[in-house]
């Protein structure tokens, strides 16, 4: 509750990040953060993940805008790799950023590093909404006057979005997914 509250009283200044920039956040993994393996509980991470994407929108200056235009963002898809664990009381950063977008998403790469070690890495899609329906990226730029062009996505994005959309087209048709897809 503190982040939100701080984060609306700190959205109207000046930016301090481009859209496409990597803004970073410190943390360090509490008692209260593990799990039964004493390491950062999977919940956590998605909860880190918030609050970064949070922060990097209050830098760019992205939340304002979307507030005035009575736009929000909600999470469609994530898909985390876990590469090494995160200890307790182990320090880490958080390193957020807009890889682009296409006609629906906006896609979002998460990176948990600690001593120069990567330690989870996430990609997020999150589609845009406006009085209760997704708008696409290119209406909510209109409607906020934020003008830019997409970067093209990497080639891993593009092959996770064509494996997105193989799973939608097996659970639209009540077929189970294969285990080998």
């Amino acid at each position: 509750m503190f982040e939100l509250i701080s984060a609306a009283m700190r959205r109207k200044r000046p930016p301090t990040h481009g859209l496409f920039d990597t803004v970073s956040m410190e943390f360090r993994v509490g008692l209260t953060d593990l799990d039964l393996n004493l390491h950062l509980n999977n919940a956590k991470y998605l909860k880190f993940m918030d609050r970064c994407r949070l922060e990097h929108s209050v830098c760019t200056g992205l939340l304002n805008e979307m507030i005035q235009a009575r736009c929000n963002a909600v999470v469609a898809n994530t898909e985390i790799a876990y590469v090494r664990e995160l200890r307790p009381y182990q320090q880490f950063d958080v390193r957020t950023r807009i890889l682009g977008w296409d006609d629906k998403y906006v896609y979002y790469d998460q990176r948990f590093e600690s001593q120069g070690k990567l330690h989870t890495h996430a990609l997020l899609r999150l589609v845009n909404m406006y009085g209760g329906k997704a708008i696409s990226p290119q209406s909510v730029q209109e409607m906020t006057g934020i003008n830019k062009t997409s970067p093209a996505l990497p080639d891993y994005v593009e092959q996770w979005k064509r494996l997105l959309q193989t799973k939608r087209r097996y659970t639209e048709q009540g077929l189970d997914i294969p285990a080998d897809l």
